[in-house]
């Protein structure tokens, strides 16, 4: 080293911060032949400078494996390659040229992002697509408010499954498709629209009843027995039958005792069964005797007529209650009878005019 300049080539400054503005700071100066520095307080911030030049748009290069592999590729970049931009995987941290150097970026990869808007997704419509194609989802609009729509493909057709139980009678190609179900309804075939449909149920109704003093709906049963009479005809019970919903008749059976005091031709009591009072149609009959005994007038059926399903004899509308009376009627002779309401019985049932079980 000949010269005072080259001795000062050797000299590093370095900045020391030990205050902006602080007095007392000591400011030193070394120097040796092979080293020297001279230490300066930092000074204020300056005031900011112009802007630069925009930054070259990043140019995704890939991956390289370390440091190294990217110190040996700078050798061969250039301010034209500006932009570039690798990832080295030892270090996970993208660096990128901007002309003359790298700049590092460590948290570019794996790093927390800003936290996003809140996103609500809506099923749009849902169509199926083609059997054997594939899935199709499109998400429509903008976040935050966004559509998802889909393709769904049809399935294969499955295996043919096992026999199913009867459906519906109202679905049957052969059953009136108007009419309206009925409680207690049972199908019956109308020959005119030749198809099935609700009718009330043809089986019996009933029965109700009347024993000794005692009746179903609380009256006074049979009138109490007498000896030595001579009314006829006698009403000795009424049997109430509320309203049906289908046109009827009434089948009773029963019986009360009672004897002929004899004379000449001798008496006989008959238990007749009308509608609606004692001189109303008959509809059964308990014969009586001319023998001078107590006789049971057991009751069956008797019209006295003839009777077919599409006759109105003995039958009462739909809708209307009736009242059965059951009428001792002298038959033969003229003399007195005896009565007895002890186990005079009555049950009367209701057959609907359309059939009985």
């Amino acid at each position: 080293m000949t010269t005072v300049a080259e001795y000062l080539a050797f000299v590093a400054i370095r900045g020391i911060n030990e205050g902006i503005g602080q007095s007392g700071i000591v400011q030193s100066f070394n120097a040796t032949p092979v080293d020297g520095s001279l230490e300066l307080p930092v000074g204020a911030p300056g005031a900011a400078g112009s802007a630069g030049p925009d930054a070259a748009p990043f140019r995704w290069e890939g991956d390289i494996s370390d440091p190294g592999a990217l110190s040996a590729l700078a050798a061969d970049l250039g301010p034209v390659h500006a932009g570039k931009a690798w990832r080295v995987e030892s270090t996970n941290t993208l660096m990128y040229w901007n002309g003359t150097s790298f700049d590092s970026f460590p948290d570019a990869f794996g790093a927390a992002g800003p936290t996003g808007d809140v996103n609500t997704l809506s099923i749009g419509t849902v169509t199926t697509g083609a059997a054997g194609s594939d899935l199709v989802a499109t998400v429509t609009g903008t976040p935050p408010s966004q559509t998802l729509d889909l393709i769904v493909p049809r399935g294969i057709e499955g295996a043919q499954g096992p026999i199913g139980g009867p459906g519906p009678i109202r679905g049957a190609s052969d059953y009136v498709e108007s009419a309206e179900p009925v409680d207690g309804a049972v199908p019956m075939w109308d020959s005119v629209a030749e198809k099935w449909g609700p009718v009330p149920d043809p089986g019996w109704r009933g029965p109700w009843s009347i024993s000794e003093q005692t009746a179903w709906d609380g009256g006074a049963g049979f009138a109490a027995s007498a000896t030595n009479i001579s009314t006829s005809p006698n009403t000795v019970a009424v049997v109430n039958v509320p309203a049906q919903d289908v046109d009827w008749r009434p089948m009773v059976f029963g019986g009360v005792q009672t004897r002929g005091n004899g004379g000449s031709p001798a008496t006989k009591i008959d238990l007749e069964v009308l509608i609606g009072s004692a001189a109303g149609q008959i509809v059964a009959l308990g014969t009586g005797t001319v023998a001078q005994v107590w006789w049971y007038n057991q009751i069956g059926p008797e019209y006295q007529a003839l009777v077919t399903p599409d006759l109105s004899t003995g039958v009462i509308s739909a809708g209307a209650p009736a009242s059965i009376y059951l009428v001792l009627r002298r038959t033969q002779g003229s003399g007195t009878y005896s009565y007895s309401r002890t186990y005079a019985h009555a049950a009367v049932w209701a057959v609907p005019v359309t059939g009985a079980p």
